[in-house]
């Protein structure tokens, strides 16, 4: 029986933005399913203590991880932490382009972190989805649709409900058994370490 990785993650969320390069190279080795988890939810601007306290965040990802960070982002005025546009637009190329959705995950990623692009903006998830390689159109019809809205708040209950919290969460299903590669972002090295045994156990048969 092969190894699949179940990976939660949310595209705001620094954490995995750290984990990117780690989810870049087991993609090519190990089948990896992408699941969205709910980061809060934004209503309101952010306030100058909101920012202070993602700009500690995303300092401490730079430091351990070496990622880019765009700190202009902090220059912005009325900027709404609205994780869900971004996540609605991952699910959306999920469900058209499964073998696309970590690509585009990793680019609006970068496109947020080290570009300083808004993500949360219909038209610029539309731009990253045309620019990996999907139809115009296909995010931008969806991404505000009820019925998108819909299924990503009943993606929210399911990881909810698998007891998922924090992100990203890599979780590996062998054998029909469920267990925990990584919680939080680890480097490569540990979580290869993590994995060994279960690929040990599938190259075996």
């Amino acid at each position: 029986m092969t190894v699949e990785l179940l990976y939660f993650a949310n595209p705001m969320c620094s954490w995995c933005w750290g984990f990117a390069p780690v989810i870049e190279q087991l993609a090519p080795r190990v089948p990896i399913t992408l699941a969205m988890g709910a980061l809060g939810r934004g209503g309101a601007p952010m306030r100058p203590e909101d920012k202070a306290a993602v700009r500690e965040h995303w300092d401490h990802v730079q430091a351990l991880t070496g990622q880019p960070f765009d700190c202009r982002f902090f220059d912005r005025d009325g900027f709404v932490y609205d994780t869900e546009p971004a996540c609605r637009a991952v699910a959306t190329v999920r469900a058209r382009r499964p073998e696309l959705a970590l690509g585009y995950l990793g680019l609006l990623q970068r496109a947020f972190y080290a570009d300083n692009c808004d993500v949360t903006q219909p038209g610029e998830l539309e731009r990253l989805a045309v620019a990996i390689g999907l139809e115009p159109g296909t995010v931008a019809g969806q991404v505000a649709s009820a019925a998108a809205r819909a299924a990503l708040a009943e993606e929210f209950a399911q990881t909810a409900g698998l007891g998922v919290t924090g992100y990203p969460t890599l979780l590996a299903l062998h054998a029909g058994r469920v267990r925990v590669v990584s919680l939080g972002c680890r480097p490569l090295a540990d979580v290869e370490t993590a994995l060994a045994p279960l690929l040990a156990l599938a190259d075996a048969g």
